[in-house]
């Protein structure tokens, strides 16, 4: 008979033995494939730790601890001395790359054989928050999700403009306007809260006219805050530890199931003749997101993980955009002055969609505020099968790469925004005029491509137009009060640390 010991030495024995079997296989299939595609080597970071590499997993904690985020992957990049390259995270192949081939290939030719399911879902980074849901799934799931959502970014919804001119009108008349200083982005977190409140569940907060209902998007930011720690932390996520964060959580998913009852409710007694489906706010009938997708599906947690795939990573878009163009603004007066100068323009006309997507320069300042500050700093994907990608590999990186299943690509558009071969040697600088004959096509991608762009990309862009637009009507100047650099804290995408902080005369 054998001992304890003795079995617990065998199967350690053992399952050394399958991990270096498994390592020695997947090498063989690697080389193979590699081979057989036509594909080059592609470049290794240096690891300290090649069996785990957890000096790599360090650095990256390490600059996303210290909010250095952004400048650690140009350091990084930079470092390697080439646009992609390959590094062990926590014993996974991670691809690492900035060109514009391979975010193409990744999105369009190639998109079925990347997915994020296994990311998001798999890792549980989002589970307590949310289920299954458009910005998490894959495959015949992600085909019925983004048809559920598809009627509410069409233009019917996009470019109504008078549903947004109340919720400015708020928010403009919280702006000081005696010289004093004060940070835009809460306001404007408050006044995205409202707008997209009414929008997905037919009912606004009104966080701007009651302050004390803004709990909700306080909690939604750090919601945001704990996910991309904990997709960060991949494999560790067992680690992650935070009652703060699990207390916000709870707020965020009491706010939408609260909203989700109501609609249930709402529904039944519609169907049973007692009600209808109007609202103060929409006495015709309610036409949110919500309401429609309760007519679909009448599952809580099959509802709240539709609805919550929307919420969560529309609630920074939007704000952060027009936080960090009216930064940008701030420090470039001569940029604000034209702007201004375009906007006056039109007088007394009515502000319809058609003007607005007129306006040149207001389009070049929204673009240009995409590039150097991409809401999705990376489009991170998992290969579901053995694939490639266009370009990468070899002595010049002109070659093919074989991606094994399994692997985990980073496509990085914050680099490819800021790249020096797309841009121009000004390409860390902040220059609306070069749209006038820019032609980037997948060099700019704020909001990814093919079928997996985010459905709501013209209405971000819309939205940020009109409040960009009604700021400059009204207000003459805007002064920027911190001398700070924009550093970034990430959510789901990254904002301003240090908030905006400005000031402004009216005209």
């Amino acid at each position: 008979m054998f001992t304890l010991t003795e079995y617990f030495i065998a199967a350690c024995v053992w399952l050394v033995l399958y991990k270096v079997g498994n390592l020695l296989w997947n090498r063989h299939h690697y080389s193979k494939q590699q081979k057989a595609r036509g594909c080059g080597e592609i470049k290794h970071y240096r690891h300290r730790d090649p069996i785990l590499g957890l000096d790599f997993v360090y650095t990256v904690s390490k600059a996303f601890k210290e909010h250095r985020w952004l400048p650690w992957q140009q350091e990084l990049f930079a470092a390697q001395g080439v646009k992609t390259f390959q590094a062990n995270f926590l014993g996974s192949r991670a691809i690492y790359t900035c060109e514009s081939e391979n975010m193409k290939a990744m999105s369009t030719t190639y998109w079925r054989e990347f997915g994020l399911e296994p990311l998001r879902r798999g890792s549980g980074a989002a589970d307590p928050v949310a289920g299954p849901g458009v910005s998490t799934v894959d495959g015949p799931m992600w085909d019925f999700s983004r048809n559920i959502i598809k009627p509410y970014f069409t233009r019917d919804g996009y470019s109504n403009l008078a549903r947004l001119e109340v919720f400015v009108n708020r928010l403009l008349h919280l702006v000081p306007t005696d010289g004093s200083t004060f940070d835009m982005q809460p306001l404007l977190q408050r006044w995205f809260l409202d707008t997209s409140s009414e929008f997905l569940f037919g009912k606004t907060v009104d966080s701007l006219t009651h302050p004390e209902n803004a709990k909700v998007a306080k909690a939604m930011v750090d919601t945001m805050r704990g996910i991309r720690v904990r997709l960060t932390m991949s494999k560790l996520m067992f680690l992650h530890r935070d009652p703060v964060w699990m207390e916000n959580v709870q707020i965020v998913r009491d706010f939408v199931d609260e909203r989700i009852d109501a609609s249930l409710t709402q529904l039944q007694d519609v169907k049973s003749g007692k009600g209808t489906s109007a609202t103060e706010n929409q006495p015709d009938g309610r036409t949110d997101l919500l309401w429609d997708m309760v007519q679909q599906l009448q599952d809580k947690e099959a509802l709240r993980g539709q609805i919550m795939a929307v919420f969560i990573p529309s609630n920074d878009t939007t704000s952060i955009l027009i936080s960090n163009a009216i930064f940008a603004l701030a420090r470039h007066p001569h940029v604000y002055q034209t702007l201004r100068e375009e906007v006056l323009a039109l007088g007394d006309e009515e502000i319809t969609f058609e003007k607005l997507r007129g306006l040149r320069y207001l389009r070049y300042v929204i673009n240009e505020t995409h590039r150097l500050y991409p809401n999705g700093i990376q489009m991170v994907r998992i290969a579901l099968e053995d694939t490639t990608l266009p370009v990468g590999g070899g002595p010049n990186q002109s070659q093919p790469i074989f991606i094994q299943k399994g692997d985990i690509v980073h496509a990085n558009r914050y680099l490819m925004h800021r790249d020096p071969d797309n841009w121009g040697p000004d390409a860390e600088v902040f220059r609306p005029e070069r749209w006038g004959d820019a032609r980037p096509l997948w060099k700019f991608v704020p909001f990814g491509g093919g079928p997996r762009i985010c459905p709501a990309h013209v209405l971000v862009d819309t939205e940020a137009s009109y409040v960009l637009l009604r700021f400059v009507q009204r207000f003459r100047t805007l002064e920027p009060r911190d001398d700070r650099p924009y550093k970034a804290i990430m959510r789901i995408g990254p904002s301003n640390l240090n908030g905006v902080n400005v000031a402004v005369k009216t005209a």
